[in-house]
């Protein structure tokens, strides 16, 4: 089995954020400087050990507090949409699609294949017509063994949503390090007829 990664762009882009953030920002720096120092370092097409991208996630609950560190994860992958790795990738799901969030969050565990590689499987399985699971299989013992890294995936149903001009609930309905399973529930309110 290949080492989990992360390509750096992406955490590049969202480290870069921070510098506009201001005293956020500079919390999250400081609460992992070494991280943000190895960031700066590498090359922007590299594949990162995830790792980082677990520290990523812990430094902003360090320096937040869960559960208010997945909204400010929700906002850094909402700033993402405009970026070039996943600009194209949002405007063909809105073009496809429309801003129906049911049929926008199952493009979750692509999103998710843009940034991670060999971190699990992802699938999003709709449950009702205002919900939906991401479900997470097959995660490798680094990323499983991290709640609020299994839980921060729903950051990008967060961001979804609010693409969508609608709001709802993410949690963290099933978690099974050993097994490396993960269900997140995502629910939204009903959008009201054109």
């Amino acid at each position: 089995m290949r080492d989990p990664r992360v390509q750096c762009g992406y955490m590049k882009d969202v480290a870069e954020a921070l510098s506009r953030l201001g005293a956020q920002g500079a919390a999250v720096r400081a609460a992992d400087e070494a991280l943000f120092r190895e960031l700066e370092a590498s090359p922007r097409a590299a594949w990162l050990p995830v790792s980082m991208n677990v520290r990523w996630v812990e430094a902003v609950c360090r320096a937040f507090g869960w559960p208010a560190a997945l909204d400010f994860l929700a906002a850094r992958v909402s700033e993402q949409f405009g970026n070039p790795l996943f600009r194209s990738f949002v405007e063909g799901g809105i073009r496809l699609f429309g801003l129906n969030p049911g049929a926008l969050l199952r493009l979750i565990p692509r999103g998710l294949a843009i940034v991670f590689r060999d971190c699990g499987e992802w699938t999003a399985v709709r449950t009702s017509e205002t919900s939906m699971e991401l479900r997470g299989a097959a995660l490798p013992s680094e990323l499983a063994a991290h709640p609020h890294w299994v839980e921060s995936i729903g950051a990008g149903a967060i961001a979804m949503l609010a693409l969508c001009r609608t709001s709802g609930d993410v949690r963290l309905a099933e978690h099974d390090a050993r097994l490396g399973r993960a269900v997140i529930e995502v629910r939204w309110r009903a959008q009201k007829a054109a």
